[in-house]
């Protein structure tokens, strides 16, 4: 499954479901089942099942009486008084034999905690006996214990990837019926462990429009290139950047323009820096950059400029050329906004560049997204754990890892934008998202720790034609 579903759209597949059907019982115990079935994969000793309120203590309570039924040790805790499928769910737990316990003060330790406490529906910091059952699964993984959570993390928002105060931390969490946004974006991948996922068939309904499209291999566009190609004909990028102090920034971002397959790279810098062969060098001047971009299919400007290159970028911005606007060029757009140009552009900010632009909290990346949008008309990918693409479904990549924050990946991200867009890539923005994290990742394979962007760099080739 490729797509995914904010709170909202969760709420309205299971009501569709339900409607069609598929009673809320049938659909709690196939939950439970299968979450049943992926604790016994990890050979438990015993498990601790925790019930909050709603349909997520509901598949507690149906996981707790499965593990019963296979011979699983198994406690389980309500933290609050259950209705509905829930109830039943309950009842179903007492008729095998389970006992239902009101306090996490009379657990014995166990190696499998199982999270029924929020799931889909937190909007807000947990509070009460469901916030000191989450201080409580902390305490308990400090002590080596293994958190699957149901759904979601509890705390975690399934819309936003905001994680609240507190969150449960899972080791794995089984999703449900369709992935969920928050578990891909913000702090969602750091808090949700193994994202596994069943969609509880047979049911059969129409899937309501997804809140965004998870980038994948299949949805890229790599361009291709005839056996004849030249670097004539495979598209020229001109770099403006990496100034004298911050060269690196104008190095990675010409390179990676290279190997992800540009023909030539321009290189604009006042640097007195040593010849890099493979970069073309641009004298410093506002008439050889402007002569020198009018040529080029793309241009990526901002990687280490500085702050005073203002009446450059104003050049750049009116030239009828296709624009990566990245790092400095983005600040000099915050303080100086400017008409939406002719000319197409992506914009590339990393959240506090993008909270400048807009003003917009860090905690909901989805907010922010929308406002450059409608205060720019450009193409935007919002980085960060989960980068945000622009689109009609917003585009989600789902290979969140900190790697990819490795000083230097921006401009990297910036150089391979820019090249794929001079190929023709119909798609720039996504595809060189998805190969910027794929090849940083194959770095990190290849090298095992203490990945720098260079390494990212040197695997580019060899992932786009994997």
């Amino acid at each position: 499954m490729d797509e995914t579903v904010d709170a909202q759209g969760a709420r309205g597949l299971d009501r569709q479901i339900i409607a069609s059907g598929v009673s809320g019982f049938c659909l709690m115990m196939r939950a439970a089942k299968a979450a049943c079935d992926r604790l016994l994969d990890e050979h438990p000793q015993s498990v601790i099942c925790l019930a909050g309120p709603g349909n997520n203590g509901g598949d507690a309570y149906g996981v707790a009486g499965l593990l019963v039924l296979a011979g699983i040790p198994t406690q389980l805790v309500a933290l609050t008084t259950p209705t509905g499928d829930a109830l039943k769910a309950r009842h179903f737990f007492e008729d095998v034999g389970g006992v239902v316990l009101d306090t996490v003060t009379a657990l014995n330790a166990a190696d499998w905690v199982v999270d029924g406490l929020l799931g889909t529906g937190c909007d807000r910091p947990p509070e009460g006996v469901i916030a000191s059952a989450i201080h409580w699964i902390h305490a308990q993984r400090a002590e080596g214990a293994l958190v699957m959570s149901l759904d979601v993390p509890s705390g975690l928002n399934a819309s936003t990837g905001q994680a609240y105060c507190p969150s449960v931390e899972a080791d794995m969490t089984l999703t449900f019926l369709a992935l969920k946004t928050g578990l891909f974006t913000g702090e969602g991948p750091a808090m949700s462990g193994e994202v596994c996922f069943d969609a509880l068939k047979p049911w059969s309904v129409n899937m309501l429009a997804p809140h965004t499209q998870l980038i994948s291999q299949e949805r890229i566009d790599l361009p291709s290139h005839s056996k004849t190609a030249h670097k004539g004909s495979r598209g020229s990028v001109l770099v403006v950047g990496g100034r004298h102090g911050m060269e690196g920034a104008g190095q990675l971002c010409g390179l990676a323009a290279l190997r992800t397959g540009a023909g030539k790279v321009f290189w604009a810098t006042d640097a007195p820096v040593s010849e890099i062969p493979e970069l073309i060098r641009v004298p410093w001047n506002l008439n050889a950059i402007t002569d020198c971009a009018t040529d080029c299919l793309a241009v990526v400007i901002g990687p280490g400029l500085g702050l005073d290159a203002g009446p450059l970028i104003e050049a750049l911005w009116a030239l009828n050329v296709p624009l990566v606007v990245d790092a400095d060029a983005l600040n000099w757009l915050s303080e100086h906004p400017s008409p939406n140009r002719q000319a197409p552009w992506i914009g590339t900010p990393h959240p506090l560049e993008a909270h400048r632009l807009t003003g917009q909290s860090f905690d909901d990346r989805f907010t922010m997204l929308e406002s450059l949008e409608t205060l720019y008309e450009a193409t935007w990918v919002l980085k960060g754990a989960g980068t945000l693409v622009t689109g009609t479904p917003t585009w989600l990549n789902p290979l969140a890892n900190p790697v990819l924050g490795t000083a230097g990946s921006g401009d990297v991200l910036a150089g391979m934008i820019g090249s794929l867009w001079a190929q023709g890539s119909k798609s720039p923005a996504i595809t060189g998202v998805w190969l910027h994290s794929k090849a940083f990742l194959a770095a990190l394979d290849q090298r095992g720790s203490d990945v720098i962007a260079s390494d990212a760099i040197e695997v580019i080739g060899r992932i786009k034609t994997a």
